[in-house]
């Protein structure tokens, strides 16, 4: 039910794969607003997650944030506002 809602709403495109953005956006937004994707979502989440910025072994935050919001920001379909919201929950956290 979720996912025709947010396929009319551009949120994802229909061919997106695990290694896609745009799958990583449906996951991403659906974790935020408190759904889960289960384990069909665990790699599109790893893939977000795995963009980090590393000086002399410490995490740059500010760094990853940018990174992780670039890779979002792939996905020429995903609705900005679903980009900032997953972007304030998961941008600067570990995943």
């Amino acid at each position: 039910m979720v996912l025709p809602a947010l396929l009319a709403l551009g949120l994802i495109s229909i061919n997106a794969n695990a290694a896609d953005p745009c799958k990583s956006v449906f996951c991403l937004y659906g974790k935020a607003v408190g759904s889960s994707g289960g384990s069909e979502c665990s790699s599109a989440e790893k893939d977000f997650f795995k963009n980090v910025e590393k000086k002399k072994g410490k995490i740059r935050w500010s760094k990853t944030f940018d990174l992780r919001k670039g890779f979002l920001n792939q996905c020429s379909t995903a609705d900005p506002a679903a980009i900032s919201l997953i972007m304030s929950k998961f941008g600067k956290i570990k995943g």
